[in-house]
């Protein structure tokens, strides 16, 4: 009795923390969108044009499922684009590294004093969330199964 309340309370710490990383992602982004476009730019993937919409849509899907991870009626499809959205980023960060750039990701908004890009930490920060995704899925699919099962 007393794994499953921890495995419980340890699912909803990884929720709160998820949802906490990505509503405090999207705030500054959302109040300073001109400044995430230009980190958009930077990674050099997409033109500016486009880099203008990702900087104003970014930012406001990330805010809906970093609250949509703590409903349980959206959690799994939140869940699901969160991770996604994560392998987006992991593979952006790879790339931007193999392509030898020194930029900051924007990932907090406009970060000041960030001149070198940190890549090992932010795939690790990336993989380490998306763990917690995984783990959010895998007890939310478990629930389900059992109020199935009842």
């Amino acid at each position: 009795m007393a794994a499953i309340t921890n495995n419980r309370l340890f699912v909803l710490l990884a929720r709160l923390a998820l949802a906490g990383v990505f509503v405090t992602a999207a705030l500054p982004k959302i109040a300073d969108p001109v400044a995430f476009a230009s980190s958009v730019d930077a990674f050099r993937v997409i033109d500016s044009g486009l880099s203008d919409w990702v900087a104003l849509v970014l930012p406001w899907l990330e805010l809906v499922l970093g609250i949509g991870i703590l409903v349980p009626v959206i959690r799994r499809a939140s869940g699901a684009l969160t991770g996604l959205l994560l392998l987006l980023f992991i593979t952006l960060h790879l790339s931007a590294w193999v392509r030898g750039l020194d930029i900051s990701c924007g990932c907090f908004g406009a970060e000041t004093g960030e001149a070198n890009a940190d890549y090992r930490w932010l795939i690790l920060r990336n993989l380490l969330l998306l763990g917690a995704v995984a783990l959010v899925l895998k007890q939310d699919r478990r629930n389900n199964l059992e109020d199935s099962c009842s």
